[in-house]
């Protein structure tokens, strides 16, 4: 099964991005399917109130919904968020101890053993406006902060990973304007999907 992780600060149009990917590989005759993001589901805090706790959840979580889709044989699954997401936003919080090295020295591994494609969604910005809900964090400053940590994660991984990595800017998932946006073109090339224009209509919203 093909994976497609797309991760980054909140706020910058991922799951917008997840939405456009998977659809485009349908059109494709691609067999594929979203996991959805947990955070929303979580039964302990989130945002700068979470808690250790919070992040064993979204992590365990995180890799059970992958091995779910696997076990369903969709031929491509586009991840919204992914294990790193949880290492992120912990580090942001705690001062890093044996037990986070353990639990971020596994996410890591999984991240570089499970994702064909890794796409990091940045902000257009330092100040651009960001979609904020009941869930978000509103802090631009928190989260320009996690950016910048997931900057350092994803500079820091091996050399013969760094092909795999797609960079993005929030306003490439909303230039399509009715066709592929420029953000879904840069990921479905880079899969070996090329994607046209010519075929496809799809909003985004």
């Amino acid at each position: 099964m093909k994976k497609i992780a797309i991760t980054g600060t909140h706020g910058v149009g991922k799951t917008t991005l997840a939405h456009q990917v998977c659809v485009t590989l349908k059109e494709r005759n691609c067999n594929a399917t979203i996991v959805e993001e947990k955070a929303r589901a979580c039964p302990f805090p989130i945002n700068e109130a979470a808690s250790t706790d919070t992040e064993i959840w979204m992590i365990h979580t995180q890799i059970k919904a992958e091995l779910q889709a696997k076990a369903q044989k969709f031929e491509a699954a586009v991840i919204d968020r992914c294990s790193l997401d949880a290492i992120v936003y912990w580090q942001d919080r705690n001062t890093p101890n044996c037990y986070f090295e353990k639990l971020r020295d596994a996410a890591i591994q999984w991240v570089e053993s499970q994702y064909d494609i890794l796409v990091l969604v940045e902000p257009s910005s330092d100040t651009d406006e960001f979609a904020i809900d009941a869930v978000r964090d509103s802090s631009i400053i928190y989260r320009n902060r996690i950016r910048d940590l997931f900057r350092d994660y994803i500079n820091g991984l091996p050399e013969q990973y760094l092909d795999r990595i797609v960079r993005v800017e929030a306003n490439e998932i909303f230039d399509g304007h009715g066709g592929y946006s420029s953000a879904t073109k840069k990921i479905m090339n880079h899969a070996g999907f090329p994607a046209n224009d010519c075929s496809h209509h799809l909003a985004n919203v």
